[in-house]
């Protein structure tokens, strides 16, 4: 049933009211001097509620307000991108040579270490439109950039027990957990992509 007959219907009813537009303001066509001006005010929402209460009633269909989000993966290839990097960081992360270059990836990193939970989150946020911080989706890039953060501590030294070989060997072990989260994400995240399902795959 259109909403525009639902409209109608509610009217022939019984409803004394009729807002033009949903706004907050209606028209009464009433002309009991008991009623005030307060009478003739109703809220959008119970305009709202009446339509689908008589559409139900009436055995209507609702009217369908929005559409279902299909993810895309345009809107969250941030987080892909970050995925593929951590293979790079690791071959970096290897070779004694060029554990400075890691180095300075993470604190390029750390300049802005909540981007990407802040993009995660408004990805989910285009599916999860309350409490989306407590998405496990989101948790998980939390969990990756924190780990991928902790980098530059630790290869500055931070940790004085620890030779120059068991700190890139704790590195990478870090590096690895981090690609597991990103990868519980993007198995979550409902984009369907050929090259997604390839580094899932291979970072099993």
């Amino acid at each position: 049933m259109k909403l525009s007959n639902v409209v109608i219907a509610a009217i022939a009813l019984g409803s004394s009211n009729v807002c033009e537009g949903f706004s907050r303001v209606c028209t009464t066509t009433s002309t009991s001097t008991s009623a005030t001006q307060l009478d003739a005010i109703m809220d959008r929402r119970q305009v709202l509620n009446t339509v689908v209460a008589t559409s139900v009633m009436m055995g209507g269909a609702l009217p369908a307000f929005a559409g279902e989000y299909e993810p895309k993966l345009m809107d969250m290839q941030q987080i892909a991108i970050l995925g593929a990097s951590l293979d790079k960081l690791i071959t970096k992360l290897e070779n004694p040579d060029t554990v400075g270059l890691a180095l300075d990836g993470a604190k390029q990193f750390n300049k802005d270490p909540n981007f990407y939970s802040t993009y995660a989150r408004n990805f989910v946020k285009k599916s999860v439109r309350n409490n989306s911080d407590a998405d496990p989706r989101v948790g998980y890039i939390k969990q990756a950039s924190t780990l991928i953060s902790s980098l530059e501590n630790l290869l500055e030294g931070g940790d004085a027990l620890m030779n120059e070989k068991t700190v890139s060997a704790e590195a990478i072990k870090r590096v690895q957990k981090a690609q597991t989260l990103i990868v519980k994400f993007i198995e979550e995240s409902g984009v369907k992509d050929d090259k997604l399902a390839a580094y899932v795959s291979s970072h099993k």
